[in-house]
């Protein structure tokens, strides 16, 4: 194998770590709810374990700050073994963790610590990953490809997670809600070995080494990123704002709103969210391979129009009785939103220079993921309640995607950056 090949195959698994965490809790709603929280209404409960998985994202800029100024300035690799370590060991604890029923006010608190140390992990292993994926491409007439192998394998990452859920649910039968549900977790473990040993074998990515070689590394990257590079960063976190509102809301309002869903034996609802991870994965890798093509900006703007225009009605047909219409919505809305994360990370790596690109490019990202991804199923639920109509959710939706393309809109040829 070549370089890019490893550095494909180390990508997709270390990243696939994140994905399968992340959907995992997001899949296990009920249950972690009822184990680690206690309260009167299943309202309050949802909403506590949504505020704890907002708490994950809100430590992702955390995570950006330090592994990306570490890796800006000693090196990408060193910094992505750390992440994938600190991702799996985090995400294996929870299923160690008692019960509120065992230790009361404590179970939440572990879980919570939990989650702070999978945000900061998923902070530095998201976007550098990506980041070191690129700057691997000696051509650099694949950009938009190797970037969309992130979302690709965060759909990997979240098959095997229905897959490991699937399995568990067979041989646990009926204790799978009793303790059965950890087991998926354990498995973070073993992918976390199998991503550290792929990190491992690799060589540093071509555009640092080029950069190192040639002294022309940032001595302080968060503080050049901030003088000289600030219009790429707030058009970086803007670009971001739409695809985390979205595709986490639409994610957790799937979860909450079908339950249960079985036909003849078969989990119809998993059978639906494998259709639809496929679908993301495939939209994401061919969307960012005709970028390459047609450039970035051609493809982006169409995919932000599509999403404010789905945004709107998206959690109110999530919300039906006729399942039917739940999956189609689910199903059809999956395209625009992986053709949006696929295309992304190769159009805000080229908005960096290498000196600043992991400071740069992890912040932003972060930021966007952290506050848009982490808050927006509460913000959604908050606002449903309030209101009494989902239609305010979907206009939130909407303005985020709007916020997006006028971000994408203020890039200029001039700003493309891919220096090595």
């Amino acid at each position: 194998m070549n370089n890019i090949q490893k550095a494909i195959l180390s990508g997709i698994i270390c990243n696939m770590i994140i994905w399968y965490e992340l959907t995992l809790f997001g899949v296990l709603t009920h249950i972690i709810s009822d184990v680690f929280f206690s309260s009167e209404s299943d309202y309050l409960s949802t909403i506590k374990f949504l505020g704890t998985f907002a708490v994950g994202f809100g430590f992702r800029p955390l995570g950006a700050f330090i592994f990306g100024y570490i890796g800006d300035k000693y090196g990408r690799r060193k910094i992505l073994l750390t992440s994938v370590i600190l991702a799996s060991i985090s995400s294996t604890a929870i299923a160690v963790i008692p019960s509120f029923k065992e230790i009361g006010i404590f179970s939440p608190i572990l879980l919570l610590l939990c989650r702070i140390t999978q945000g900061m992990a998923a902070g530095g292993e998201t976007s550098i990953n990506s980041a070191f994926l690129i700057e691997h491409s000696s051509d650099k007439k694949n950009l938009g490809f190797l970037g969309s192998m992130k979302a690709f394998s965060g759909a990997l990452g979240s098959l095997t997670c229905f897959v490991m859920i699937a399995v568990c649910k067979k041989f646990t039968g009926e204790n799978y809600e009793i303790w059965g549900w950890r087991l998926p977790f354990y498995f973070c473990f073993i992918m976390g070995i199998i991503g550290f040993l792929t990190r491992y074998i690799m060589e540093e990515s071509l555009a640092y080494k080029t950069h190192d070689k040639n002294k022309s590394l940032s001595h302080s990257p968060f503080l050049e990123l901030t003088r000289d590079y600030k219009k790429a960063f707030m058009i970086a976190i803007g670009l971001g704002i739409a695809q985390n509102a979205i595709v986490y809301s639409v994610i957790m309002f799937y979860n909450i709103s079908v339950k249960a869903l079985t036909l003849s034996g078969i989990d119809i609802k998993n059978v639906v969210r494998i259709i639809v991870e496929i679908t993301f994965g495939a939209s994401a890798v061919l969307f960012a391979i005709l970028s390459d093509k047609v450039g970035r900006k051609n493809v982006m703007i169409p995919t932000l129009v599509a999403l404010a225009c789905a945004g709107l009605p998206a959690l109110s047909l999530l919300s039906y009785d006729n399942h039917y219409i739940v999956t189609l919505t689910f199903l059809l809305i999956s395209v625009p939103i992986g053709a949006s994360f696929g295309i992304y990370n190769s159009l805000v790596c080229e908005l960096f220079p290498t000196k600043v690109r992991c400071t740069g490019f992890s912040l932003a990202h972060n930021i966007s993921a952290g506050i848009f991804g982490g808050l927006s199923p509460s913000i959604c639920m908050w606002l449903i309640e309030k209101t009494e109509t989902k239609l305010a959710a979907g206009i939130y939706l909407t303005a985020c995607a709007l916020i997006s393309l006028i971000s994408v809109l203020q890039i200029k040829a001039k700003d493309r950056k891919v220096d090595w």
